[in-house]
């Protein structure tokens, strides 16, 4: 994995909040505050979470696969995608993990429309948050909107806390939505 801390995280990684993973992640120093990167980490923090309480070593190989898998499916999403292909590459990485979990192929009818499905809701939560380029916000939007699709489709146990995270990036953001979006900090 290119991006080898993502893995080393997941990897050591124990609870089942997706959402909780995801902001460790992009508290990390090596996450920067936009970019194609985020095109992994949100699927990264599903198929992660989906694994929770298995810590065998076919298990941790079996993530190990599945995040190899998914970084090499997120890098064919450049940056700006969003603007460029209209679809934002947060969403996309939870297609491309829940596609994963579910075995999808090409010709395969089952699974295909759920994902679709979930990736159309997800995308409409983030058209829905009103303004371009903000990475962090998108994500954070994309995870917590996938958590009950892979929950109902997938079977999987995730779970969502209550808190919600306050943005560190906003500064850097020159068309951040400010008190409009609901990570922006409190001052």
């Amino acid at each position: 994995m290119e991006a080898a801390w993502i893995q080393d995280v997941c990897l050591s990684w124990e609870g089942s909040d997706p959402a909780e993973l995801l902001e460790a992640l992009m508290a990390r120093e090596e996450c920067p505050a936009f970019g194609p990167v985020h095109h992994v980490l949100v699927g990264a923090a599903l198929l992660t979470c989906a694994q929770a309480g298995e810590k065998d070593a076919a298990a941790r190989d079996l993530l190990a696969s599945a995040l190899d898998e998914l970084e090499q499916r997120a890098t064919c999403v450049p940056g700006a995608a969003c603007a460029k292909w209209g679809v934002c590459g947060a969403a996309a990485s939870c297609g491309m993990a829940f596609a994963i979990m579910a075995g999808n192929a090409p010709l395969r009818g089952e699974g295909w429309s759920e994902g679709q499905l979930m990736v159309a809701d997800i995308l409409q939560q983030i058209a829905q948050a009103g303004a371009p380029r903000c990475c962090k916000r998108d994500t954070r939007i994309a995870i917590r909107t996938a958590v009950p699709w892979f929950n109902k489709e997938l079977g999987t146990q995730l779970e969502l806390g209550d808190r919600v995270p306050s943005c560190a990036v906003s500064d850097s953001n020159s068309v951040c939505l400010h008190g409009a979006c609901p990570y922006y900090p409190e001052k």
